[in-house]
């Protein structure tokens, strides 16, 4: 039996294609079947790629306006129809002649063949297609049939004005050697499209799997014209199949991201309030350290003996000549060596107070940078969850849900909606307790 092979614009859903969550469509059981072949995150795969043509064009850059601060930021911001990256959805066969299991729960031969095409083709993709750079790529045998989802960033080289290499899927393509495109109906990406459809079907027939449709004359149509008819519906069936599970990931997956919203905002609520306390004791701390920092100031001044004094002491010290080889001495009157006495005793007082201020300043700088660096490891969460809402296009969603009146008029709707089910609800009567009479 012919088997079709598919390529379909996947959704890119990165968190499904890596089962970060399960859809109804996935069989868990079988999700250790599954095969990655590369999970590299978006951020660091841009690095990897962009990094050293970003730093070279800034560089060059005199004005700070002009630089570029992050690539991946600039492309998603972008106004000409660049994409962060593409996902491209391969399958051979459908449901009905490449299932997974069989009516025993056993893996059909159909289904290992059409993994093993797949498995070849996932493995010498890079190779084949080296401006299409892989940062996600997965086999996925834990759904009705074999299929790949193949997600990659477009690189095009040789720029000579801005970025020497960039994000650009035609350009990506051309350098390549793939045809440019014509028109609408005949671009870059069908021509790659064909070239890659042409390699997997002598995969296919390497394995003798037959990919041709096989027909006679109907009505009006020629052999070759009735083959690329029954071809063209078959092909459509399979990117059915596919695009219908990817409905039910993408219904899957907005009930799941509307449990997350709750959850995130509860824990933004939290954090906030974690935020605020740590502000305050930043600011506490900031004041004691401003506080034992005077202190210590003044000690240092207080520890200082004035001009006058050292004066006095040397205009009132008398030398007295040594004497059998012995130590030099000095003589003074009394109330200058009370003096001294009473200054040493106030000045080793002074210092270790000098010392202990010092390791009380040093400890609550320390806490300082803590405080700071917890404050912005809250801010970067608090900034990935609103990352993830406007990912998910659910900013205005969000709004909704945070604007009190909003949820209140849901509340008073569903109220009034669910009164007219609940009196039409007959009430059991209670029954008599039953006993005797005393």
């Amino acid at each position: 039996m012919s088997k079709t092979i598919s390529f379909v614009k996947g959704k890119g859903s990165i968190n499904h294609n890596n089962r970060e969550f399960t859809a109804k469509n996935v069989d868990a059981s079988r999700t250790s079947m599954n095969v990655v072949y590369v999970q590299i995150p978006i951020e660091e795969a841009y690095e990897e790629i962009f990094g050293q043509a970003v730093n070279e064009y800034n560089a060059k850059q005199k004005r700070s306006d002009r630089k570029i601060g992050n690539y991946l930021s600039k492309i998603k911001q972008s106004k000409n129809n660049e994409k962060v990256f593409y996902e491209t959805v391969v399958q051979i066969g459908k449901r009905d002649d490449t299932g997974i299991l069989d009516e025993d729960g056993n893996i059909t031969e159909d289904a290992k063949l059409a993994k093993e095409v797949l498995d070849e083709y996932a493995r010498t993709f890079q190779k084949r297609n080296p401006n299409l750079i892989l940062f996600n790529a997965v086999l996925h045998m834990d759904e009705a049939t074999p299929h790949l989802h193949l997600d990659y960033i477009p690189v095009a080289h040789g720029y000579k004005t801005g970025l020497k290499t960039r994000n650009s899927l035609s350009k990506g393509l051309q350098e390549m050697g793939i045809a440019p495109a014509i028109g609408k109906n005949d671009t870059e990406t069908m021509h790659w499209q064909k070239r890659e459809r042409d390699h997997i079907a002598e995969l296919c027939k390497a394995r003798g799997i037959e990919t041709e449709v096989l027909g006679i004359v109907r009505d009006n149509y020629t052999i070759p014209e009735y083959k690329a008819a029954m071809r063209e519906k078959e092909e459509a069936e399979a990117e059915l199949e596919i695009l219908n599970s990817e409905k039910e990931e993408a219904i899957s997956q907005i009930n799941t991201t509307d449990s997350q919203i709750v959850s995130n905002c509860v824990v933004i609520d939290e954090q906030e309030e974690t935020l605020k306390l740590i502000k305050k004791q930043i600011e506490d701390a900031e004041l004691r350290i401003k506080t034992k920092q005077e202190e210590i100031s003044s000690i240092a001044e207080a520890m200082k003996p004035s001009d006058a004094e050292l004066k006095e002491i040397e205009s009132n010290v008398t030398s007295v000549p040594a004497m059998f080889g012995k130590e030099p001495m000095v003589k003074m009157p009394r109330r200058l060596y009370d003096r001294l006495i009473a200054r040493y005793r106030l000045a080793d007082t002074l210092e270790r107070l000098y010392h202990d201020y010092e390791h009380k300043t040093r400890t609550l700088k320390i806490r300082v940078d803590e405080l700071k660096a917890e404050v912005a490891f809250l801010k970067d969460k608090v900034q990935k969850f609103t990352d993830f809402i406007e990912a998910k296009g659910l900013v205005e969603a969000f709004k909704e849900f945070l604007n009190p009146k909003k949820a209140i008029e849901k509340v008073r709707e569903n109220s009034v909606r669910i009164a007219p089910q609940r009196a039409s609800v007959p009430i059991p009567a209670k029954k008599k307790k039953s006993g005797s009479a005393r």
